[in-house]
């Protein structure tokens, strides 16, 4: 079998595809997602709903971390350095490894975002938030299956985490 090169044309199309879901998603999510309550009017309260909406990353980090460990327990390596680790272990890792780091930028980012938003713009923190959890999902999704049917949700999240930090610099800037 010929191994799939990095410009591989459904790469590519994956690729593009994604960016315009993205876009698509943040568009319609925003649009139907409810405005911001009379209690986010200053900072704190900003800050407040912003660190509430960051217990469903958590939770997603959280179930990883079982994947991970229930694969460790069913395949018996126990010992990471020494023991032989099924194929699902090593993507379950990896696409756990990489989803700390993601989440490692988004959490701040998002707090930062959420402090210097105008109030009235403060919803978009919710509709990142469950953006930012889709594209973890189907990353890891995707990475259990095949190693590159993983890059419609890195580069979901990639968007997301830009988007956020331009928002946050942006913001800040002002």
């Amino acid at each position: 079998m010929a191994r799939q090169g990095r410009f591989d044309r459904r790469y590519l199309f994956s690729f593009g595809g994604v960016v315009i879901g993205t876009v698509l998603a943040w568009g319609l999510l925003f649009a139907f997602w409810p405005a911001a309550s009379a209690f986010v009017g200053n900072a704190g309260d900003r800050l407040a709903l912003a660190a509430g909406l960051l217990v469903w990353p958590a939770l997603v980090l959280l179930v990883m971390v079982f994947a991970v460990a229930l694969a460790r327990l069913a395949s018996a390596a126990f010992d990471p350095l020494n023991d032989p680790e099924s194929g699902f272990q090593r993507r379950a890792q990896r696409a756990l490894t990489n989803s700390v780091e993601q989440t490692t930028i988004f959490v701040p980012a998002l707090l930062a975002a959420a402090v210097l938003a105008d109030p009235a713009d403060v919803r978009f923190a919710g509709v990142m938030t469950a953006l930012f959890c889709a594209g973890r999902i189907l990353f890891w999704a995707g990475y259990v299956v095949n190693a590159y049917y993983r890059a419609p949700g890195m580069i979901m999240t990639l968007n997301i985490n830009i988007a956020v930090v331009a928002y946050a610099v942006y913001r800040a800037m002002q």
